[in-house]
């Protein structure tokens, strides 16, 4: 348990539908607290000012060609396909160098479908699940083994952010971070 008082447990993930805001209350949260992450974030990938697909950004020290590259492509109005060789190789690496850092806090934004595929990157969310860091995250509303896996654990909390409840949500975070 993260403190018995909070009711929170030891990692956390929000979830909410699309564009709700669960990155940007994160991000707020790490910004206003100074938490110290590693980890890793998606981030939109933009050409000729449309959103053609996301990178996978790591936030520990990675060779300029290993970092942000496209982890998925869109390819239809609403549909995006994953390079599962980021997620397994790059994604992998970012994972594995964040459990090496001294950075108390682990981000993982986000979770979802895109790397259901990708076992070796599942293997290895596990493993920061495992290990001593705490974890802060975003799971996709998606019906996906792994996101379900992660959200069912006994050391994960997840909150459901809405347009309604995001800014009272910010608060409870800030008074236990």
């Amino acid at each position: 348990m993260l403190s018995e008082q909070t009711g929170l447990r030891r990692h956390l993930f929000l979830t909410g539908d699309k564009q709700v805001g669960k990155s940007t209350l994160l991000r707020r949260l790490i910004e206003a607290r100074h938490l110290d992450c590693s980890g890793f974030e998606t981030q939109a990938f933009f050409l000729n000012g449309e959103r053609r697909g996301f990178t996978l950004h790591g936030r520990v020290d990675m060779p300029p060609y290993r970092n942000d590259c496209i982890c998925c492509a869109r390819i239809e109005e609403k549909r995006a396909v994953p390079v599962l060789p980021v997620f397994e190789e790059n994604g992998v690496l970012i994972l594995k160098r964040s459990l090496a850092s001294p950075a108390p806090f682990l981000l993982m934004d986000e979770l979802g479908r895109l790397e259901r595929e990708a076992s070796g990157f599942i293997a290895q969310v596990e493993a920061c699940l495992d290990a001593d860091k705490r974890v802060l995250g975003v799971l996709q509303k998606c019906n996906s083994a792994h996101v379900a896996r992660i959200a069912q654990r006994e050391d994960v909390t997840v909150l459901t952010v809405t347009p309604e409840n995001r800014d009272e949500l910010f608060e409870m975070l800030l008074s236990i971070y």
